[in-house]
């Protein structure tokens, strides 16, 4: 079964143990999905993930080097430091997506066209909260002030945000990254 893991953040430059043909590497190819800068991470950083409340750009994707959709799922689980509920997937010979999703037809179009068996992906939803070690809200964002947001971190979490939108890769054009590039200056690392 050969199984496309898709990417459109760190999992390009920072893949970590995640087990993909390193010989191809990325793919520029993936689907169109909505992509945004939405999701405060646990080390500060603002991060992309799919959300309604986005335009669509097209994503990358890896083929995994497992042939399993399970131990593939499982890999990216792991990398993406999240529970397998936060993996989606879909399975072609099926035709089964494992939850629900609203891009349905967005990953459908794009596998059809390939020969590509199954797609997986990390499924994180927005986050606006800031939480202790004790996982106690000691912070909410307002959405819209998310460049403001960035603009107030401090030291090592500012330069882990900083790295982190800079190092996205320029196909990854969001209303948000085009904010946080006029008003921060922080460019792409090409």
């Amino acid at each position: 079964m050969k199984i496309a893991i898709l990417g459109w953040g760190s999992l390009l430059w920072q893949p970590k143990d995640l087990q993909f043909d390193k010989e191809i590497g990325w793919s520029a190819n993936g689907p169109f999905l909505r992509i945004e800068f939405a999701r405060i991470s646990k080390d500060g950083r603002l991060t992309l993930v799919i959300t309604k409340e986005a335009k669509e750009v097209k994503t990358y994707f890896a083929i995994s080097t497992y042939e399993n959709i399970e131990e593939a799922v499982l890999n990216l689980a792991v990398r993406e430091g999240c529970g397998r509920k936060q993996i989606g997937s879909y399975k072609k010979s099926t035709n089964a997506f494992s939850q629900e999703v609203f891009f349905q037809n967005n990953i459908l179009n794009w596998i059809n066209n390939t020969d590509i068996d199954a797609v997986i992906w990390t499924n994180l939803g927005e986050n606006w909260e800031i939480k202790n070690e004790n996982k106690e809200i000691i912070r909410s964002v307002v959405p819209n002030e998310r460049v403001d947001y960035l603009r107030n971190l401090e030291g090592n979490k500012s330069a882990l945000a900083e790295e982190y939108i800079r190092r996205t890769p320029m196909q990854i054009k969001t209303h948000y990254r085009n904010l946080i590039e006029q008003e921060l200056d922080w460019k792409p690392i090409l």
